[in-house]
C-alpha cells in the first residue's frame, strides 16, 4: 500500500538513513492519498523553475545585499504580481479551508496550480521554496494553524511573523490573542516555536495519518503508528496526540465489543499505552 510506503520513507528521513526533506514529505502525503499518481520528477521541476525565478529576482533587485533579502523575496512572490508568479499573486481559499469536502485542498499542488490555499498549504509551499535557495524559515504552530518564522533583519533574538494567509508580517500578540495561546503553551512549546527540519517531518508524518484517516475512514493501527512515531521526534504535536488517544479508543472499544466487554489483559494493554 502506498501508505505504508510513504510511511517507511518518513521513519527512514527520521532515523537519519536518508536526507531530511520537507519537499519529499509534503509530496508524500500527496502521492499516498492519490494512490501513487502525481510524479515525484515533475513536482521538483516545477518547484526548481519556480527557485530559479526568485533567485533571479533577488540578484535583479540587489536583495543579497540585506539579511533576509531571500525571504523578502519569497514574500514577494507570494503577494504581488510579479513575472515570476505569473502575474498572479497568491490568495487565501474561503472555500473548504479545513479540507472537509475534498482533501486534496490540503495540498501544496493545488496551490502551485490554482495560487489560492489556507493556512496549511501556503506555508508549506514557502518552506520548501526556502529551502530550495538556502532562506531561513521554520514551520511554526498556532490552534489549527501554521505560519512561517524567520529571524528579525536587525536582531537575530527577534523573530519575523510571515502570515501568509493575510499577505502580512504579524506581530505575536496577534496570534496570542486571536488563537488564546498561553504563557505555558509557549514555554513548553507546544505553540509559537519554530520547527526544526525533523520536528516539521514528523508533523508531516502526522499529516499523513490523516490523509489515511480521510481516504479510507480508519482510525486504526496505521494512523497509532504514525502517530507516535511522530511524537518520538515532536513530543508537542498536539495534533499527533489527539490522532493517537482518538485511535487508541476505538481501539479499545472495537475490541471490548468483539470480546463481550470483558476487560482482560489485552484490553488493559490498550488502556495503558
Amino acid at each position: 500500500m502506498n501508505f505504508n510506503q510513504a510511511y517507511h520513507e518518513f521513519i527512514d528521513m527520521l532515523e537519519g538513513k536518508m536526507p531530511l526533506s520537507v519537499k519529499r514529505g509534503v509530496f508524500l502525503i500527496e502521492w499516498a492519498y492519490l494512490d501513487g499518481k502525481p510524479d515525484y520528477d515533475q513536482f521538483c521541476q516545477q518547484i526548481d523553475s519556480v527557485s530559479s525565478s526568485i533567485r533571479e529576482f533577488i540578484t535583479v533587485n540587489h536583495l543579497d545585499q540585506i539579511p533576509t533579502g531571500k525571504n523578502v523575496a519569497i514574500f514577494e512572490y507570494f503577494v504581488r504580481p510579479y513575472p515570476m508568479n505569473g502575474n498572479k499573486p497568491f490568495t487565501y481559499d474561503f472555500n473548504d479551508i479545513a479540507a472537509q469536502e475534498n482533501f486534496t485542498n490540503y495540498f501544496v499542488t493545488k496551490v502551485m496550480r490554482t495560487h489560492s490555499g489556507q493556512c496549511r498549504s501556503l506555508p508549506m509551499y514557502y518552506k520548501i521554496l526556502a529551502d530550495e535557495i538556502s532562506a531561513e524559515a521554520h514551520i511554526t504552530l498556532a490552534p489549527q494553524h501554521l505560519f512561517i518564522r524567520h529571524r528579525h533583519e536587525s536582531d537575530p533574538n527577534q523573530w519575523r511573523n510571515v502570515e501568509l494567509t493575510t499577505q502580512s508580517l504579524s506581530r505575536e500578540i496577534f496570534y496570542i490573542e486571536h488563537f488564546g495561546i498561553t504563557d505555558e503553551m509557549i514555554r513548553n512549546k507546544v505553540y509559537m516555536n519554530p520547527l526544526s527540519d525533523r520536528e516539521t517531518v514528523a508533523y508531516l508524518l502526522s499529516e499523513l495519518a490523516l490523509g489515511y484517516m480521510r481516504k479510507y475512514q480508519k482510525n486504526d493501527d496505521f494512523v497509532i503508528s504514525c502517530s507516535e512515531k511522530s511524537l518520538d521526534y515532536f513530543p508537542q504535536n498536539v495534533f499527533a496526540l489527539i490522532n493517537r488517544c482518538n485511535a487508541l479508543n476505538l481501539t479499545l472499544m472495537d475490541y471490548l465489543a468483539s470480546n463481550g466487554n470483558i476487560f482482560d489483559q489485552r484490553a488493559e494493554s490498550l488502556n495503558n499505552r
